[in-house]
């Protein structure tokens, strides 16, 4: 059992969630040893004893936080609680947005494999952005330009606050020295100082050789889960993805892509998480992929792919997994009322079969006899109150 103090609180506000409410085996006489927190964000908690935990949210939006409880014997359950983060109000003010900085994933790309662009984006200006678009070009050693895509501010930008933006992947092609540049623009409410809205960085692409002495990583994705577990239409989902390193060295990156295959065969990008963090030889740790909304009742099946690893991998055979999640039809809205149509003809039809049956029931009651009763003596008659006859003289 979970239940949280405030299900709709504010960026930046403590969420206090509990635990304690859950029982363990034997009819709850068991004893729970430990409970494990995820917030829906990325967050988590170690197994802790105690069934109560807090946690501030950084971004608007619904969350799905969740918490794991073991008891003695090694039982284990979860619960689930539904939280809707939102957004600070608005300051007024004009914002001014600018990029700070910028790094490419892998660091130094190899011609071909896939890069990503992470985005500092800072917010210098006296009022909140609401929100923005971010524009990303590569210029080749060649001189040709290529547009790397569009990417989002993901939530509104208050003032003095960054945020962190993945441009779209893209294939690092062609080996020598690019320059990506990257242009904020459509910011709203409208900026007024736009000369800080560019920003250039340079990034090498190195040619394809064979594999480092030292050895390579290897990552795999070893486990995933949805949750909730079986969402229902309409219901924000977070993929939960254990990544293990299977390699003799430390993977610095690599990025994972999810998707969706819908029952009718539609395959719906989820979207990318970025692995930032050095993961060692034998090493495993649990990333989120993007929220996604499900949509369509029945079996899906969701895709995740682990590619870009830097340094780059020689075994690709075990960087793909797929996990089936069923999709639960929503409940549908109380019966409208008459109206014409079938359903006028369904009620007719039900109030039709019901005189018959009551007047099946009144018959039965006048045919069926009636067992006898003790015999009582008749009632007295009432007294003749006429006048006496006429007799004839």
């Amino acid at each position: 059992m979970l239940s949280v103090d405030d299900p709709t609180p504010g960026i930046g506000q403590i969420v206090y969630f509990d635990a304690s409410a859950s029982v363990g085996h034997d009819t709850g006489n068991g004893r729970i040893v430990s409970y494990e927190f995820d917030f829906g964000d990325g967050n988590r908690t170690r197994e802790q004893d105690s069934p109560l935990a807090s946690h501030a949210y950084s971004l608007a939006g619904p969350k799905r936080a969740s918490v794991t409880v073991e008891d003695a014997r090694g039982n284990e359950g979860t619960a689930s609680v539904r939280i809707e983060v939102q957004p600070k109000p608005s300051t007024g003010g004009i914002p001014d947005l600018t990029p700070q900085s910028a790094s490419t994933i892998p660091a130094e790309p190899i011609d071909g494999q896939i890069a990503i662009l992470a985005i500092t984006i800072a917010n210098h200006g006296n009022g909140s952005a609401d929100g923005a678009s971010i524009d990303v070009t590569d210029q080749r050693p060649n001189g040709t330009i290529l547009a790397i895509g569009d990417a989002s501010l993901p939530a509104r930008l208050d003032s003095e606050e960054s945020v962190v933006v993945y441009s779209p992947t893209f294939v690092a092609s062609g080996v020598g020295n690019h320059t990506l540049q990257i242009v904020v623009g459509q910011v709203t409410p409208e900026e007024k100082d736009v000369e800080d809205n560019t920003l250039t960085i340079r990034m090498t692409v190195l040619p394809a050789i064979g594999p480092p002495p030292g050895g390579t990583p290897d990552l795999a994705p070893e486990t995933a889960s949805t949750i909730p577990a079986q969402p229902v239409e309409g219901e924000a989902v977070i993929v939960s993805i254990t990544i293990v390193n299977r390699g003799s060295v430390a993977a610095n990156a690599a990025i994972l892509g999810a998707s969706d295959v819908r029952p009718n065969g539609t395959v719906v990008p989820i979207g990318t998480t970025v692995l930032t963090s050095p993961l060692a030889p034998g090493a495993s740790v649990v990333v989120y992929a993007p929220t996604f909304v499900a949509a369509a009742a029945g079996n899906h099946e969701l895709q995740i792919t682990i590619r870009s690893v830097s340094p780059p991998e020689t075994d690709v055979a075990d960087n793909a997994l797929t996990i089936p999640m069923t999709v639960l039809p929503a409940m549908g809205p109380p019966p409208s009322p008459i109206g014409g149509g079938v359903e006028t003809a369904i009620i007719a039809g039900g109030l039709a079969a019901a005189a018959v049956a009551a007047l099946l029931i009144a018959t039965w009651l006048l045919l069926v006899p009636r067992e006898p009763g003790p015999l009582e003596p008749p009632p007295p008659e009432p007294p003749d109150d006429s006048p006496p006859p006429i007799r004839p003289p």
